[in-house]
C-alpha cells in the first residue's frame, strides 16, 4: 500500500487531475512552451534534494528530451503528464524505460524522473520502515 502524501499545496497539485502527452508533436510544442514561458519554475530531477529556489528549464527540458530520444520511433509517446496542456502549472516527466504502472495499479508509486511546476516542491515523506519479523519467524526461517 502507498504511504499517504503530506496535505500540502505541492502534494495536492501532485495528485490532482493529469493528462497524458501522447502524440511526439504535443510532446515538442509543451516542451518548448514551456521553454519560452514567463515566470518562475521549479525543475526537480527527482533522484537530487528538492530544489530551494527556481531555475531555468532549459537543462531539465534537454535532460528530457535526451531521456525520451530512443524512444522517438515510437507512435506514441506517453512519458509526459500535464495539468492544464493550454496552460501548463505542473508536469511529470517519466524515464520511458522504467514508468511501471503510472496509473497505479500495481499497487506501488511509480514515481516520475523529473517534476516541472510553478510550486515550490517539497520533500517526498519518508518511506515506513518494513516491520521486522518476530522471533519464531527467524527461527523457522520466515524472516
Amino acid at each position: 500500500m502507498w504511504e499517504p502524501l503530506p496535505d500540502t499545496e505541492f502534494w495536492r497539485a501532485w495528485q490532482g487531475s493529469f493528462q497524458g502527452v501522447l502524440r511526439w508533436e504535443a510532446f515538442d510544442a509543451l516542451l518548448e512552451g514551456l521553454a519560452s514561458s514567463d515566470g518562475d519554475w521549479f525543475a526537480w530531477d527527482m533522484q537530487e534534494p528538492v530544489p530551494a529556489a527556481p531555475a531555468p528549464l532549459g537543462p531539465v527540458l534537454e535532460s528530457v528530451r535526451a531521456l525520451n530520444a530512443p524512444v522517438r520511433d515510437r507512435s506514441w509517446c506517453g512519458t509526459l503528464y500535464v495539468d492544464d496542456p493550454a496552460a501548463p502549472g505542473f508536469v511529470k516527466a517519466f524515464d520511458p524505460y522504467r514508468m511501471g504502472a503510472t496509473c497505479g495499479s500495481s499497487g506501488s508509486r511509480t514515481l516520475p524522473r523529473f517534476v516541472i511546476s510553478r510550486l515550490r516542491p517539497d520533500p517526498l515523506p519518508a518511506p515506513e520502515p518494513e516491520p521486522q519479523p518476530g522471533l519464531l519467524a527467524r527461527l523457522i526461517g520466515r524472516g
